[in-house]
């Protein structure tokens, strides 16, 4: 027999969408066979928020309709929870009601009035009777009604039926917004943005709201933020369709158009299945605006894909804007007003409201005419002093010294040449030295041409010397050429060179270089030996402007490689967003066979999508990587990884088989303490798939292995394993044993100094030690 409780209990635990509503469907026609007048409205009423929810709110008219029919022929029927909810979902049903053309306008006054007169016979407060008050006003263009409303929502004190503080503030804003007063739009939406108050709403919904108030005002970086913030939200909501014509609209306006059109042709077929009337006409509007600014810029004949079938820019354009506004026109029919289709026109012929707003910081845009460095880039360093340069016929006498040194190199004469570069103090006879010299030797000559071409201001030949002497001792610090320089590049000795003296010398190419090309490869390898030896933050300053050289000057393979570094100093810095943006850029645009750095981008973004909550993507990456990794012990990581998203999604059965195959992984590479350390957490993924017995069982051998290993980790895990098993055996009832292994775990906590662990044990062996677990 079907349990309808368990259909509900089941369909909670499911994130909104078709699933859940199906399965909400289905117990309400089990409901309905049965005749149980209270399972039938319990369902109906969770069927209500289902629909909302889930993008389909023209269904929740009919569920909501019958459950105040049911409350006004029998209100002894809902118990005050349902009396709550009721009325609470009062507001979703008047907000819907805007957003069919097809539901007349009275019947949306008369719900409003209805909805008045049900609060106030409950005793609630009108603050949500105002804000819905004030929207319909907005939304028919009766501004002075909506100012009145708006006024009576701001002073009216909040109550039992107000919208959570994170929620409420978002028709304020929209209202203040459409008036111009932005600065109070920002300030009103600050708790939200700081992350104090969330929702399943926010905070994407404020974000997406603030976006064109942030530009308005100059908070360029905060704008830019939002939308990376709030677009990453809405992606992993599949049934969520608000706010994303704020989002297209935001990107026409700030010179991202291709990040728009990536997102016009993602999500409008989406929105074409799902979205209400209302949310598709703002979408259209908003294409029509990014898409004229794509003709506008001269890609009208650029291919576009939407939902598999292909068009061009300027095709789609005529289409959406057509499809717009229709959509107004039925809206003003119903409203006898031309608001809707007055704030589409304004939408269409919007102009931008900056040139380019880099979303990121390496998506700025360089100039590379003229190829002057950056401000305070361009001054050569303070010369060292050295002794006057005596060459007779200046620039002629070092000329003629520069032609016969190449004449007996070319000759096979190397050490000729180097005898008649011998004592020499001029720059560029230094440098062309210092390429005729073995590495070693060569990296100290290369020091003193860098310091004399500082003397002599020739920064293009001393931009040459300081990459080729960088590149040097980069060289030698991983090809040892003997065993004193058997070295990594933090660990370089004073002769040849340091690791500062290594930074200093792609730093100064990069400073005073006028080619952009050289200082875009400086940026680079400074940055990659940055994040290596783990100073991400100066890291990703180079590889900022790398990224951004590299796009200027077209070259994608180097940007994308470049972009791998930036992913990694970006997550080392707790640039989460950015992180995830370089990884998935780099992947675009990395050849498919390019193994390294492929799975280094991959294992970046799945880090920062876990890190942005974004469980099943960043678990589809970790389980892809453990499947391409040729090292073990790699692969291992990317398992480990995998178990834990599986545990955190409640999957715990799944989430054992993933530690199951980290430990063969962590003793294939040898990582014995790691392997025990996977073992450990196999078995309480176990406990947690109700498998306690199974769990038990291998608790001896998991224990013997942990014995043979040395360190804290080994103490800790037996410690962990020694409660893992406590509880296990609680839930066979063999409290005894359970009380033994507890203790043992409050002193191996204790012993630990981890005071808070040693609590929780001592918490549950007070719980066993109670006399009714006897």
């Amino acid at each position: 027999m079907i349990d309808i409780d368990d259909l509900i209990d089941e369909a909670s635990d499911l994130p909104y969408g078709e699933a859940r509503t199906l399965l909400l469907e289905q117990a309400l026609r089990h409901a309905e066979s049965g005749g149980d007048r209270e399972q039938i409205l319990a369902v109906r009423m969770e069927l209500t928020e289902a629909y909302q929810f889930g993008s389909e709110p023209a269904k929740s008219f009919a569920t909501f309709s019958r459950c105040v029919a049911d409350f006004d022929a029998d209100p002894e029927l809902f118990d005050d929870w349902q009396t709550h909810t009721l009325l609470w979902q009062y507001k979703w049903i008047v907000d819907s009601m805007r957003d069919f053309p097809q539901v007349p306008l009275g019947r949306a006054h008369d719900a409003l009035a209805e909805m008045e007169r049900r609060y106030r016979e409950a005793g609630a407060g009108l603050h949500a009777v105002h804000a819905q008050r004030c929207m319909v006003a907005g939304h028919v263009g009766d501004r002075a009604a909506a100012e009145e409303h708006f006024h009576h929502w701001t002073i009216t004190p909040r109550d039992e039926m107000s919208d959570c503080e994170g929620c409420d503030p978002d028709g304020k804003i929209m209202h203040l917004a459409a008036l111009g007063r932005d600065e109070e739009a920002v300030a009103l939406a600050a708790p939200v943005v700081a992350g104090h108050l969330t929702c399943e709403n926010q905070p994407q919904s404020i974000l997406s709201c603030l976006l064109l108030p942030y530009v308005r005002t100059g908070r360029y970086a905060e704008a830019a933020q939002a939308h990376l913030k709030a677009y990453r939200l809405i992606q992993a909501l599949p049934h969520y369709t608000s706010n994303l014509d704020l989002h297209l609209e935001f990107l026409a306006r700030t010179g991202n158009e291709n990040r728009g059109l990536e997102i016009l042709q993602r999500e409008l077929p989406r929105l074409e299945e799902r979205a209400s009337p209302h949310t598709l006409m703002s979408f259209l509007g908003a294409a029509g605006l990014l898409l004229r600014r794509l003709e506008e810029l001269g890609h009208g004949d650029l291919a576009v894909a939407v939902g598999g079938a292909e068009t061009s820019v300027a095709a789609l354009r005529a289409e959406v804007t057509g499809r717009a506004r229709e959509l107004a026109a039925a809206f003003d029919t119903r409203n006898g007003t031309r608001e809707q289709s007055a704030r589409i026109e304004a939408c269409l012929t919007a102009e931008p409201l900056v040139d380019h707003l880099p979303l990121v910081p390496h998506a700025r845009r360089v100039t590379l005419s003229g190829t002057a460095p950056r401000e305070g880039e361009g001054e050569a360093p303070a010369a060292e002093t050295l002794p006057s340069i005596k060459v007779p016929g200046g620039d002629q006498a070092v000329a003629e010294l520069t032609r016969l040194a190449q004449e007996h190199a070319e000759a096979g004469r190397r050490q000729e040449a180097l005898d008649l570069l011998a004592g020499t103090r001029d720059g560029s006879l230094l440098f062309l030295r210092a390429r005729l010299e073995e590495p070693v030797t060569a990296a100290r000559t290369l020091r003193a041409a860098r310091v004399a071409l500082r003397a002599e201001g020739d920064l293009a030949l001393l931009a040459t010397a300081a990459l080729t002497h960088g590149e040097l001792l980069r060289h030698l610090a991983t090809t040892p050429q003997d065993a004193e320089l058997d070295t990594t590049p933090d660990e370089l000795p004073e002769e040849p060179g340091s690791l500062e003296e290594l930074l200093a010398a792609y730093g100064e190419a990069a400073a005073v270089s006028r080619d952009p090309e050289q200082r875009a490869v400086a940026h680079a390898v400074r940055g990659e030996v940055l994040v290596a030896v783990d100073r991400p933050e100066e890291a990703a300053e180079d590889l900022i402007e790398a990224v951004a050289l590299f796009t200027a000057l077209g070259g994608t393979a180097n940007a994308a490689l470049a972009r791998v570094d930036l992913a990694a100093a970006y997550l080392s810095t707790d640039r989460v967003v950015e992180a995830a943006i370089a990884a998935e850029e780099a992947l675009g645009l990395l050849e498919p066979g390019d193994y390294d750095n492929r799975v280094n981008a991959q294992w970046t973004r799945a880090h920062a999508r876990r890190m942005l909550g974004e469980r099943e993507a960043a678990l589809a990456d970790f389980t892809e990587l453990a499947g391409l990794y040729a090292e073990p012990i790699r692969a291992a990581r990317a398992w480990e990884a995998a178990g834990m998203l599986l545990g955190e999604l409640d999957r715990d059965e799944e989430s054992s088989g993933a530690f199951s195959q980290a430990v063969q992984n962590y003793v294939d590479a040898g990582a014995r303490e790691e392997a025990g350390t996977a073992m450990r957490k196999q078995l309480s993924a176990l406990y947690w798939a109700d498998q306690a017995k199974a769990a038990l069982e291998a608790v001896a051998p998991v224990r013997d292995f942990l014995r043979t290993l040395d360190g804290e980790q080994a103490a800790f895990e037996l410690a962990a394993l020694d409660y893992d098993e406590a509880r296990m055996l609680l839930s066979l009832d063999r409290h005894a044993e359970a009380a033994i292994r507890a203790r043992e775990a409050v002193a191996a906590f204790t012993a630990l100094d981890l005071a808070d662990l040693a609590e929780a044990a001592a918490d549950l062996l007070e719980h066993l030690e109670q006399p009714d677990q006897d």
